[in-house]
């Protein structure tokens, strides 16, 4: 059972994390040789976000449809996909890349908020939920200044390996929540 409630929150954290060393060190990526962008060019991997956006909205209806473990690993993995993608120097396939982790951070954080308000009973809702913010904005700095030191330490390609064996034991968690579901009468209108 508590697998169940710690999980959402070990996605906030190592979601937010991944996400942000990322776009903390995006910028610094693509201004350096090879791909050498002006600083203005490579700000506008922000434009990015408004994946974020429509995923976000997609996510309800993926979780009706899938389930939310299914929903939630698929998320998980499709920002490691992208992030992956990124390793490349084509300029295309960093776009494509970026668009694709960011959708899937955000559908993943969309669906790791719901399950914590989902699941808490009614008078704890407040504090799930305020809980759940306190992991996803330690997970922001923790992650955003270790990745920041990876990316200046290691390189691109040493980040996406760090961020992926974050984002993989969150999916992790995930399955093993799924494994020892809640009681139904705590879970009641959540599908796992």
């Amino acid at each position: 059972v508590w697998m169940g409630r710690v999980a959402p929150y070990v996605v906030a954290a190592l979601g937010m994390g991944s996400f942000v060393a990322l776009y903390n060190a995006a910028g610094f990526r693509l201004s350096a040789p090879p791909i050498s962008l002006s600083p203005a060019a490579a700000s506008l991997v922000f434009l990015s976000y408004a994946m974020g956006t429509a995923s976000s909205a997609a996510a309800g209806r993926l979780t009706t449809r899938l389930g939310r473990t299914t929903a939630l690993v698929a998320a998980l993995l499709v920002t490691v996909a992208g992030s992956v993608l990124t390793i490349h120097t084509s300029l295309a396939l960093i776009a494509i890349g970026f668009a694709v982790l960011t959708a899937g951070f955000f559908a993943a954080h969309a669906i790791a908020n719901a399950w914590v308000t989902a699941t808490a009973p009614p008078h704890m809702r407040g504090r799930a939920a305020g809980l759940y913010t306190l992991c996803y904005y330690l997970g922001s700095g923790t992650g955003g200044t270790a990745g920041s030191i990876v990316y200046g330490h290691a390189g691109w390609t040493w980040l996406i390996g760090l961020t992926s064996a974050w984002l993989l034991p969150a999916a992790l968690a995930v399955v093993l929540a799924h494994r020892r579901p809640l009681t139904p009468a705590t879970s009641a209108g959540t599908p796992a």
